[in-house]
């Protein structure tokens, strides 16, 4: 047993070894983009659907070319003399067509027919068409198609604009995470030092013990401060490998590496928080010329506009006109025909109307409800999108100002602390105050100075989220 497990020291000692080691900083979350981490790709996807969106609807405008050919033979009976069983048939035919947002189709066709019968061998039709259809009520002027059109573009630049908030969002989120790591790494030393401190109580009160001036419940106590402490940097390490999971997870392109934090500068990074703050609090309105939301309401009020000319012709009537002017040629074969084509061409003209009226009231109901349904989906996103401006100035206006104040009061209470703390370390080598009190007040020391570290993390955090609407706002700590 004890030989599989120092192999199995040895193989992890060895991995270990062979993992390359990565220092970050927050210059290095901005360059990891780069590397087209999932949740770009899934921010990107989501643009390119709108974009795809989009051309779907502008691909019915594409200038087409179809060609067909077909042959037909038979060896059926014919029923009387005079009922000619016509084989072999053949046509040919070929069409250049387009169509225009403004509701017009145009195209030319060019065809040949020829078909033999008991009286005939080898007729041959050869023509040249141009062809005009013209949609006269629903879509007159490409009233519904340029609608549709315009929806779909106003939709692209939403979703662009959504694409720009959601990359500097997912930046923010790494950037949260590893003030989290900045966090955790001076807790950790502060937790050490302080470790250090109670190590070095631990063994003065060994020599007081041998030396008969204390007794062993004071080295115990000391001892389990000690414990607390270590079980303390446990913890902390355990999270910190937690937020490290966290940061792999959206950038899979470091997963097997061993991650490190490079210097950092807290005394500088401070100065960059206040001075966000500062220039949060001095807007007093929501500052709109600092986010993209306010453009994303206003294309969706164009959206809503068009979708409701969209809807508005749902259960109307459709009609639609379809005209053709062309020249034949006919004789007995595809050579002559194409001659009596270019030399002595017939005219021929053909016009269609298409009239569709509904005649019950479904169509009219479900235009009701698409109509509904339309109001609520917009009126619901300005108003999530709106209230995301307005909340999030306001509130981080106000959220910012009283985490600065529980700063201002852990300051004043860690002092107060350090001071006390003092004061009883002189009381207890005079034997004035026992080991429980001074221990506690140890205690009382260390959790004052983290929750210290704690609120100074979670003004980063608010900064960070708020940075995430307001994405322009012109603060050191917006740029890398």
């Amino acid at each position: 047993m004890k030989t599989v497990f120092v192999l199995f020291s040895l193989l992890y000692v060895s991995q270990i070894a062979a993992v390359e080691k990565i220092f970050i900083d927050e210059a290095f979350l901005r360059k990891s983009l780069e590397q087209n981490p999932p949740s770009l790709d899934q921010i990107d996807a989501a643009l390119l659907g709108a974009r795809i969106q989009e051309s779907s609807i502008d691909d019915r405008f594409n200038t087409e070319l179809t060609a067909s050919a077909n042959r037909i033979i038979t060896k059926e009976k014919q029923f009387q003399q005079f009922i000619p069983v016509t084989s072999p048939l053949t046509n040919y035919e070929v069409k250049v067509s387009r169509s225009f947002s403004s509701g017009v189709s145009v195209g030319i066709r060019g065809f040949s027919e020829q078909f033999s019968n008991n009286f005939i061998q080898d007729a041959t039709t050869t023509g040249l068409t141009v062809m005009l259809g013209v949609d006269l009520w629903k879509d007159l002027f490409g009233k519904k198609t340029a609608s549709q059109l315009l929806q779909a573009k106003s939709g692209t630049k939403q979703a662009q604009w959504q694409r720009d908030i959601a990359e500097k969002s997912f930046l923010n989120e790494l950037r949260k995470v590893y003030w989290t790591l900045v966090a955790n790494e001076e807790a950790t030393k502060l937790t050490q030092e302080l470790l250090k401190s109670s190590e070095k109580q631990v063994s003065q009160a060994k020599k007081r013990l041998r030396n008969n001036i204390a007794d062993a419940g004071e080295v115990a106590r000391y001892q389990s401060q000690v414990s607390s402490r270590k079980a303390s940097i446990t913890s902390l390490q355990y999270e910190k490998e937690s937020y490290i999971q966290s940061l792999k997870e959206l950038l899979p392109h470091i997963a097997q590496e061993e991650i490190a934090l490079k210097p950092y500068n807290i005394d500088s990074t401070v100065q960059n928080v206040l001075a966000c703050t500062a220039r949060i609090a001095s807007e007093g309105q929501a500052p709109m010329k600092f986010t993209h939301y306010d453009e994303i309401v206003e294309l969706l009020k164009d959206q809503e506009r068009l979708e409701q000319k969209i809807n508005n012709s749902y259960d109307s009537i459709d009609v639609k006109l379809q005209t053709e002017f062309g020249y034949k040629g006919r004789e007995n074969s595809y050579s002559d025909s194409y001659s009596d084509l270019s030399d002595n061409g017939r005219q021929n003209y053909a016009v269609g109307l298409t009239l569709n009226v509904p005649l019950e009231k479904k169509k009219t109901t479900t235009r009701e409800i698409l109509e509904k349904a339309s109001k609520k989906k917009f009126r619901a996103q300005r108003k999530r999108e709106m209230g995301k401006i307005y909340a999030y100035h306001s509130q981080t206006v106000r959220q910012i100002s009283l985490l600065q104040e529980i700063i201002r009061n852990q300051n004043a209470n860690t002092g107060f602390l350090k001071k006390s703390l003092q004061s009883s370390r002189k009381k207890y080598n005079q034997a004035r105050l026992d080991v429980q009190q001074l221990v506690s007040e140890q205690d009382a020391f260390l959790q004052s100075n983290l929750d210290e570290i704690r609120t100074k993390l979670t003004i980063i955090n608010t900064i960070l989220d708020y940075l995430s609407v307001y994405t322009e706002t012109p603060c050191p700590l917006n740029k890398i």
